[in-house]
């Protein structure tokens, strides 16, 4: 099978909505009486979220306090208790947004896909991988999981963000379950247990937040080379191309 790179236009979009993704993360997490400021909040919260990332990929959760994500940012551990009370609210958030930043990269490139299912299919992955590669605190904190650090008591707002992230995990698994059908549909993979594949599959594209380290003027031409080669490895392992 030929490789085929993320169009250029596509790639753009995905950055557009990635960015509009971490500002709805961000929205939803503030006051009520905050939003009114707008993108200075946005801002705020975004730069919260990225720092927190950054401090649970490099130190766990358990070893990870807001002096920490404070000190990534310079602040005073204030700053972060002004949005967030407990460490546990912020962990939430992160996870939440590393689904959003998920959902608006692989919705965009399978709408600016009109081409065959599998055309679909091999743009979703490589939109997974990018993702991976241009916010891999999130997606590595993600991809840990939250059930390990959900065994003790939680709050009744820490169980609704759960399930709200939850949710946002079975949809994402349900968009690549449908281009997964739709593709055998067209013969061009064999018939399957879809319910099953779609997990090795999208655990095969994850399984970049474990190896990949960004190098210090690392090209587009090689971030592309990369997603396509590992979107090709997923995609062979549905039996396409064989």
């Amino acid at each position: 099978m030929s490789a085929q790179a993320l169009p250029e236009s596509s790639q753009r979009g995905v950055r557009a909505l990635t960015r509009d993704a971490g500002r709805q993360a961000g929205r939803q997490r503030a006051p009520t009486e905050e939003i009114a400021h707008g993108d200075a909040l946005d801002d705020i919260i975004t730069e919260i979220l990225d720092a927190a990332a950054i401090a649970f990929m490099t130190r766990g959760y358990a070893a990870t306090s807001i002096d920490d994500v404070a000190d990534l940012l310079h602040a005073t551990k204030g700053k972060i208790y002004h949005h967030y009370r407990k460490k546990a609210d912020l962990f939430y958030d992160v996870h939440r947004r590393a689904m959003d930043l998920d959902l608006a990269a692989v919705r965009a490139a399978a709408e600016e896909q009109s081409g065959s299912a599998l055309a679909r299919l091999r743009a979703m992955a490589l939109a997974h991988v990018f993702v991976i590669m241009d916010h891999l605190p999130y997606q590595r904190v993600a991809v840990q999981g939250l059930d390990m650090h959900l065994a003790g008591e939680t709050t009744s707002h820490q169980r609704a963000v759960l399930a709200e992230i939850l949710a946002l995990r079975d949809r994402y698994e349900a968009m690549f379950a449908d281009a997964i059908t739709a593709t055998v549909g067209e013969c061009k993979a064999p018939a399957q247990d879809i319910t099953l594949v779609v997990k090795a599959f999208i655990g095969a594209l994850n399984w970049t937040t474990i190896w990949y380290r960004e190098r210090p003027g690392q090209s587009v031409k090689e971030k592309t080379h990369i997603a396509d080669t590992i979107a090709t490895y997923a995609l062979r392992g549905l039996g396409v191309g064989e």
